[in-house]
């Protein structure tokens, strides 16, 4: 439970005591963990020469995956290579190799061997094709690869397991080693350098936009609380370390047969590390720029002898400082999570994940002014000025717990059931920032029992069936989604307090706020139930065709002490179709379009305090995409347009409150292209990059840029250098306005370096913004125009020890 009383130092004495208990008891956890960790793979790997296996006859990639239960080879293939081939049922005392060799016997498929890794190819190929990793845990894991592409298949647009060239829609992966070597430790570092995906800031508050639009937030394909915006982003998301995940999918456009309701310009599905089918641990550390350190732990491995229980802790914790005057924060980190074999085809999950952080300095969503609401320009503050108060901050503690169980089936079929659970406290908060420089405003307010749960569960039934003599698959599905949010706060605003706006939030008097009443009582609900059914068709060997629809109901109750927000929504069967075609132009590439809807019910009101109607859109995409290289690399070339109804814009003007008033807008158009291009290029050099072009017709847009271009190498040198590793990522943006203030484009240029020691150690090195560029990381016109600075120029080091 957490204590909801009052801050005061001494409470904040206290809660650190508690956290070095619970650090010190999850060391406890670690050090046994480990010791199970190891004393389980020698007796495993003992009895690799052979072992009892009984295979019953089925598909190839079904006979696979058992023997990647029954024993610890793990196999890397593609999906294509082994779709549509049987495998004969095998049984006995064997080496595992000869049970492989059993099942491939006859098929075309070759294989070469890398310790427990089988890399699989069609006969005469050179190398494997991209890469498809088989274990028990049912999830190909990027970590351990060394690409910067997706290294099997991806369910995030349609949830098929499809590859990125067979995928109908724009999909961007970012890998544990894209994650790793770019020191990418939270969400919102992530998704900067993530292709196609633009990030600015309003204060502390992160804003994740794709093709125009706010994105649909999922973990491991599970809904999370809608809105990409401040308390769903800043203090729930976009802080969040990334060291419990293993990659990122980004889907680029609607969602409407994965999501049927939220923004349409895509989906982040952060997808989490599973327990490994061989002992593995790892420790790491870094320092950098202004004060800040981090340290994680990551073990994982067989549970028992038969390596039918498998287990995974991580865990990492950080402190520090900011450019920003005043910024501290510090987060600890804790994921646990366990696979279980309860037969050969049923694969049982369950993990929990507990994140706790303290944020101090905090200027929540107010920016610096440069011009007043009558156009006065106010000067430019320099990049460390904070509007936030040194006091100004939140404590946050979360805890999520999440299980599936998932059956294969001897006819192909799989059905799996899902769930999570999340709950997010903020016990007791407080803020002082400047509102505004000119007049002279500052707010003080406090938060208590901010209070956000978030419950999903689905079920899905997923296999093949033959219809004229082609094999095809169906997936039929039901989830049901809810998130409640309840909070109280009270604020109050003080005028002409003779303070100088230069000095920041440092000037800012701290008050008594237990005196400031309690005017402010929030509460949100929102439920959404849902039914889908979608088809992949074979229509001919180089035609697929995807055709699914999502049916939804959808409830929504927001009780805030503002009356333009306050709404009691409901939407009842409403449809959101899916459809995709994908033509294998050679072997290597392939062209497709697309269809996809989706509708977002929305609270904004007009100026009558009217509540608008739930928008509607629609997003056509056509493109090719192409695998090179013995499908290391994955190009792609898109064209999209989206076009909604009932767009909520911003007029431009605002309530004596200082909220915004809307307009519904129809017809409102995005178009734009993208060219993107991720994997290997030669032998030990990896890249990721895009170029892409969007464009809108609201008005409001300008504050996004136009054109995006981004692009991350790293390359492993030759010969005597090999154990080095240097790389670099730049990223480019045209200009961006608001109201008369305009941000130029701007380059900014990112370093680093990776030597390996020896087996077990490596150091690295990072550059941030190389060349200390200037520039403003997000404008906002209220109005009153205001801006937020991006970070200056930064340094940190690095070490990991593998075990």
């Amino acid at each position: 439970m957490i204590d909801r009383t009052p801050f005061s130092a001494h409470r904040r004495d206290d809660k650190r005591h508690a956290s070095h208990a619970v650090t010190a008891t999850l060391s406890t956890l670690a050090v046994a963990l480990a010791l199970t960790l190891t004393a389980a793979p020698a007796a495993v790997r003992a009895q690799e020469t052979a072992k009892a296996i009984d295979i019953q006859q089925r598909s190839l990639g079904d006979a696979l995956l058992q023997l990647g239960q029954q024993t610890s080879l793990q196999f890397i293939y593609t999906s294509d290579l082994v779709r549509g081939i049987q495998a004969p049922a095998i049984s006995g005392t064997m080496a595992p190799e000869e049970a492989l060799r059993r099942l491939i016997e006859g098929t075309g498929i070759e294989y070469s061997r890398n310790g427990n890794t089988i890399n699989l190819r069609r006969a005469g190929g050179a190398t494997t094709l991209a890469p498809v990793e088989v274990t028990s845990s049912f999830n190909p894991a990027t970590e351990g690869t060394g690409a910067y592409t997706a290294v099997g298949p991806s369910r995030t647009a349609t949830g098929f397991d499809l590859s990125l060239r067979e995928t109908p829609q724009s999909v961007t992966v970012m890998t544990r080693q894209r994650m790793d070597d770019f020191n990418l430790y939270t969400l919102s570092d992530v998704l900067q350098q993530t292709p196609g995906v633009a990030v600015d800031r309003q204060g502390d508050a992160f804003n994740f936009t794709v093709r125009g639009s706010a994105v649909n937030m999922q973990v491991d394909g599970m809904r999370q609380k809608a809105n990409g915006w401040f308390a769903n982003s800043q203090t729930q998301f976009s802080l969040n370390d990334m060291v419990d995940i293993d990659r990122i999918e980004v889907l680029k456009g609607s969602s409407g047969l994965m999501s049927g309701d939220g923004s349409y310009g895509g989906i982040v599905n952060m997808i989490r590390k599973r327990p490994t089918a061989e002992f593995q641990a790892s420790v790491g550390a870094a320092a950098a720029s202004w004060d800040n350190y981090r340290a994680d732990v990551d073990l994982g491995g067989p549970l028992n002898e038969s390596g039918s229980i498998r287990g995974r802790l991580v865990a990492a914790a950080t402190d520090g400082r900011s450019f920003i005057d005043d910024v501290k924060t510090n987060s600890q980190t804790l994921f646990a999570t366990v696979d279980m074999d309860i037969t050969a085809n049923t694969l049982f999950n369950v993990g929990f994940t507990h994140r706790r952080r303290e944020f101090w300095g905090a200027g929540s969503t107010s920016m610096i002014q440069a011009y007043t609401a009558s156009g006065e320009f106010l000067g430019m503050q320099p990049r460390s000025f904070n509007v936030g108060a040194p006091w100004s901050g939140y404590e946050q503690e979360s805890n999520t717990v999440f299980s599936s169980l998932q059956h294969k089936f001897a006819n192909g079929w799989v059905a799996t059931l899902k769930g999570s659970y999340d709950r997010t406290e903020n016990p007791r908060g407080k803020l002082g920032i400047w509102f505004t420089a000119v007049p002279e405003m500052v707010d003080y307010s406090w938060s208590r029992d901010y209070d956000n749960r978030n419950t999903s569960v689905a079920l899905e039934v997923q296999g093949p069936f033959e219809l004229f003599g082609r094999t095809h698959e169906l997936r039929f599905g039901a989830d049901s989604y809810r998130t409640t949010t309840d909070s109280y706060s009270g604020n109050a605003r003080r005028t002409n307090l003779g303070l100088d706006y230069s000095e920041g939030g440092g000037a800012i008097p701290k008050i008594d706020l237990d005196a400031v009443p309690m005017n402010n009582h929030s509460y949100f609900s929102s439920k959404r139930r849902s039914v889908y059914a979608a088809g992949l068709f074979s229509l001919a060997d180089p035609v697929k065709l995807i055709g699914g629809v999502r049916i939804t109901d959808y409830d929504q109750f927001d009780d805030t002490p503002y009356a333009y927000s306050n709404n009691d929504l409901r939407e009842r069967g409403v449809i959101t179709p899916y459809g995709g075609l994908v033509v294998d132009v050679t072997k290597n590439v392939s062209v497709y379009g697309s269809y996809s809807s989706i509708f977002n019910a929305q609270n904004a009101r007009d100026e009558q305090g009217n509540t608008i109607d739930p928008e509607e859109g629609i997003t056509y995409e056509v493109g090719a995409k192409g695998e090179f290289f013995d499908n290391r690399l994955n190009v792609s070339i898109a064209r999209f347009w989206m076009k909604t109804d009932n767009t909520a814009e911003e007029t431009g003007e605002v309530r004596p409150d200082g909220e915004a008033i809307y307009r519904a807008v129809s017809g409102v158009m995005r178009r734009g292209y993208e060219l993107e291009m991720s994997g290997e290029l030669a032998a030990g050099w990896q890249v990721q990059g895009s170029y892409v072009m969007n464009s809108s017709s609201l008005s409001t847009s300008d504050t996004v840029p136009k054109y995006q271009f981004k692009l991350a190498s790293s390359y492993r040198m030759p010969g005597a250098l090999q154990n080095l590793t240097v790389g670099a990522a730049a990223r480019w943006q045209s200009k961006a306005v608001a109201g008369p203030l305009e941000q130029s484009s701007f380059w900014l240029v990112d370093l680093m370096a990776r030597y390996q020691v020896n087996k077990q150690l490596m150091i690295g090195a990072n550059v941030n913004n190389l060349l200390d560029k200037k520039y403003m990381s997000g404008m906002r016109d209220f109005g009153r125009v205001q801006y937020t600075w991006g970070a200056p120029r930064n340094f940190s080091v690095n070490m990991r020890y593998q075990f």
